[in-house]
């Protein structure tokens, strides 16, 4: 394992609780709940032998353990429980098989309570994972976001697979994430350990000494509570259009989907002539199929059926067990006297294409542009070609202390150049990066296929890299059938493990004319922040993989930006992010605030005139994001 501890330690200064925001058709006020933590322990007799350091095991455990909980802020929900702690093998399976305590109950502010339990952890008796896992489920209750972090030395020696056992609070609608640190353990306790944390959604790492295992265990700590995220103010769609909620542009919300039919909003216009933009985000389920959500927007008076736009939100993953859903659409039109462009209030109806999606938590985002100035239409440069794909040099001092998001609202802010990272199956990272108008941006993945992938004999070796707009768009060209010459994906099968592996995306120039191209071909129209997300989605036993990714911003900034009407509203910024969640510059310490502008180094931020829960969820989400620093690998 790379050293990833200065890694982790970044990302813990600036944790905060996560923080949720609930529909508000599930709650009759805003809450907010935190994501709660519990750490499993192995204490059976083993973990007195030696790691690889000369250590015993049981030291090891508890340096790393101190490490990890003195990082944590008071605030963060953490408890404590062991197994194999207080029966001997003598006393029969009926006894140490529930062999299992909670130590530390999961509270706030217990930091004493958990450094005093860690000085009393001694290796005593066998491995029960199993219970320990099921009575751990118990420990942090039936709702919100809950993780879970195993440490174990060896095999379960009792019945039921733990493996089996992560699977059914998963598929129990437990929403709970299994990450697991294997220390010096043989393949066979490998393979069981992997099991447990590809079933429970989370992911394995591999110790063998005392840094290892600090490393191992702070980073699982840290990703633990980065859960993919959806933020927003709650909002209660309605059937009716004419009771519909109104939702103010720039602003995010949060609604749940319905069991059948439409819901609808109506998004009031502040200036006339004005463009309504509305980006659409949902977490789908698992293996099903035909999953969407058709959003559609109209103008308010009706007009006799007229429909400005039309479209259904597809499918990409984030995770084998989170498939993410985003679309976005907007009333642009060319003539400026069309009613899109002119009705001083929009409705939006949104409707479930597919089953599976009834009351899951959907993220609306809404943006408004200002008209172009006066006779700014003739002076507009046409949509451009896609640009072609060149071959980037990663830099050979790659930055490692970047810790990936898991969703948009948790993607740390990158520049150009190279970073290592590394993914475990069924994962998906987030990166984001700003892009001005005239530029566009390529992502190059570079890898060493480990023999578990090769076998796997997955097409494209599982990997997957995307960008998405900061209005839920695709960003990506299709490279489909005409893959640059440089990637490897297509020689798959003649690899063998050890052989170098490339893939990437490369997202299309920004320039306003790109939205009069048909809906399918349609490219960005507005600068901001683009998301790149890295998907690994081998099948289960594919083991952790490393890998670089270098980012290359192509373009003059600034080329080709239309002249704007401001009378009524701010033109769209290259930097700002335009609805998604706050960014924080960690090298100022600075945040913005509700309906505020970041002062510091960060990028100025829209006000998104939300409540206070959801400013609290933004800001949760904000505190993880970092800004890396480093020249641009480009040759």
């Amino acid at each position: 394992m790379r050293h990833l501890l200065a890694v982790a330690l970044t990302a813990l200064t600036c944790l905060v609780p996560i923080t949720t925001v609930a529909p508000a058709s599930a709650q009759e006020s805003e809450t907010e709940t935190a994501g709660r933590l519990m750490l499993v322990l192995d204490s059976s007799g083993s973990m007195s032998e030696l790691t690889g350091d000369g250590r015993t095991r049981i030291d090891a455990a508890k340096d790393a353990l101190r490490a990890v909980v003195n990082q944590l802020p008071d605030d963060q929900p953490v408890g404590m429980r062991v197994f194999g702690a207080t029966q001997p093998t003598r006393a029969g399976a009926e006894l140490y098989c529930a062999d299992s305590q909670n130590v530390v109950p999961v509270a706030t502010d217990n930091r004493d309570a958990l450094g005093a339990a860690i000085d009393d952890y001694e290796p005593y008796g066998e491995t029960p994972i199993a219970f320990a896992l099921q009575e751990a489920g118990k420990d942090l209750g039936p709702e919100g976001q809950r993780s879970i972090v195993l440490v174990s030395d060896g095999i379960a020696t009792c019945e039921p697979d733990p493996c089996v056992v992560a699977e059914q609070l998963r598929a129990g609608g437990v929403d709970v994430r299994i990450d697991v640190v294997g220390l010096n353990v043989d393949a066979a306790a490998r393979a069981s350990l992997e099991c447990v944390a590809s079933a429970g959604g989370g992911t394995y790492y591999d110790a063998t000494d005392t840094e290892s295992l600090i490393d191992g265990l702070t980073v699982a700590q840290t990703r633990s509570a980065r859960p993919f995220d959806l933020t927003g103010e709650p909002v209660e769609g309605t059937a009716d259009p004419a009771d519909a909620p109104e939702m103010a542009a720039p602003g995010q919300y949060l609604d749940a989907l319905p069991t059948s039919g439409p819901l609808h909003y109506r998004i009031p216009r502040t200036q006339a002539g004005s463009t309504i933009h509305v980006g659409l985000s949902f977490a789908g389920e698992s293996g099903s199929v035909g999953q969407g959500v058709r959003l559609t927007l109209y103008p308010a008076s009706g007009l006799d059926g007229v429909s400005c736009v039309s479209n259904v939100s597809y499918g990409d993953s984030i995770g084998q067990s989170n498939p993410f859903y985003f679309g976005g659409i907007s009333t642009w039109k060319a003539d400026p006297e069309d009613p899109c462009n002119t009705e001083d209030e929009v409705v939006l109806e949104i409707e479930p294409t597919g089953s599976g999606t009834a009351g899951r938590p959907v993220e609306l985002a809404v943006y408004e542009e200002p008209p172009l100035a006066k006779g700014a239409d003739r002076d507009l440069d046409p949509a451009p070609a896609s640009p072609t794909w060149s071959t980037l040099t990663p830099d050979t001092d790659a930055v490692d202390d970047v810790v990936p998001g898991s969703s948009l609202a948790s993607a740390p802010l990158l520049e150009d150049g190279t970073y290592a990272l590394d993914i475990t199956q069924g994962e998906t990272q987030v990166f984001a990066v700003p892009l001005d108008w005239g530029q566009s941006l390529q992502a190059q993945l570079d890898t060493v296929l480990t023999k578990e992938t090769v076998d796997a004999g997955v097409a494209g070796s599982g990997f997957r890299v995307a960008v998405t707009g900061p209005l839920r768009t695709d960003d990506s060209i299709s490279f489909f059938a005409q893959e640059p010459e440089d990637w490897t994906t297509t020689a798959l099968a003649n690899m063998s493990a050890g052989d170098p592996f490339r893939t990437g995306a490369q997202s299309p120039e920004i320039a306003y004319l790109n939205r009069s191209k048909s809906l399918n071909d349609r490219g960005p129209s507005l600068p901001g922040l683009r998301y790149v997300r890295v998907s690994f989605e081998a099948p289960q036993g594919s083991s952790n993989q490393s890998y670089t990714l270098t980012l290359a911003t192509n373009g003059d900034g600034g080329a080709g930006a239309p002249e704007y009407d401001t009378s009524e509203l701010s033109a769209p910024e290259a930097d700002s992010p335009l609805v998604t969640s706050p960014v924080r510059d960690l090298d100022t310490d600075t945040t913005a605030s509700d309906g505020g502008t970041d002062e510091g180094d960060g990028f100025p931020l829209l006000p998104v005139g939300l409540g206070a829960a959801g400013v609290l969820a933004l800001l949760a989400a904000g505190a993880l994001l970092a800004r890396s620093r480093r020249a641009s690998g480009r040759p």
